[in-house]
């Protein structure tokens, strides 16, 4: 059983949540509803210094149960998980079980990854270009491909308007850091959900890959507070009002 107390403090008069109790899940679901049909949020997690992997150069070492219940309650609310390929490759992704699952890769290199299952689990999806649906093919042949154009990066703002299109209004993107940074950089996210974890150190990668000097200013939404110190936060991220 999971155990311990989220301490809200964003806002200050919330009440604490629960873990163990029977209404922490439910709790946990109005607390991070968006409250819109059509939202964009990125999902991340990260030590004090900005790395967004553990040990085993993966966000499984760097996450704690407490994370991975808020992971799961973030991907209920939401109607697609949105990754980038690397990801995949590093992070042996598994489908989720409340959402269906978007990859964009130019390449269609989708080596290493775990993501058959069988029918009647969610959609998988591929965005990909014409060269790279053929390359994805080879290697997941059970995923829908979605082919954009372009050749050797893809525009995030056409990522995002093709799931729209394809029915899928609220999205979470869980990475990795040049799929968030290109999300950022074209002003589409509308909320960013970060995780950041007592720890100093691990593999040099950072939470963001960017070399954009562009500031976005954020607007917490809530702050929660495990036992270890563990931060949970929500933030809004008005689109237009970058300074």
């Amino acid at each position: 059983m999971l155990r311990g107390t989220l301490r809200r403090i964003v806002p200050a008069d919330g009440g604490a949540i629960d873990l163990a109790a029977t209404d922490a899940r439910t709790a946990l679901l109005d607390a991070y509803d968006p409250r819109s049909p059509e939202h964009l949020r990125l999902n991340l997690v990260t030590t004090l210094d900005g790395r967004a992997a553990g040990s085993d150069g993966t966000s499984e070492s760097l996450t704690s149960r407490a994370d991975r219940t808020i992971l799961g309650v973030i991907r209920e609310l939401s109607d697609v998980v949105l990754v980038g390929a690397e990801s995949v490759r590093r992070e042996g992704y598994l489908r989720p079980k409340r959402a269906a699952l978007a990859i964009v890769t130019a390449s269609g290199d989708l080596r290493g990854h775990r993501l058959d299952a069988p029918a009647g689990e969610h959609p998988l999806i591929v965005l990909t270009t014409e060269s790279g649906a053929r390359r994805a093919a080879e290697t997941l042949s059970t995923a829908q491909r979605l082919v954009l154009e372009g050749d050797d990066r893809l525009d995030p703002a056409e990522v995002i308007a093709t799931l729209r299109r394809a029915g899928f209004g609220r999205i979470v993107a869980e990475g990795g850091p040049r799929l968030a940074a290109q999300l950022l950089e074209a002003d589409l996210v509308d909320e960013m959900c970060l995780t950041v974890m007592p720890r100093l150190g691990g593999p040099a990668l950072p939470l963001l890959t960017s070399a954009s000097t562009r500031i976005h200013e954020a607007r917490p939404l809530s702050l929660l507070v495990d036992d270890s110190g563990a931060q949970f936060g929500r933030w809004a991220l008005p689109r237009g009002l970058h300074g």
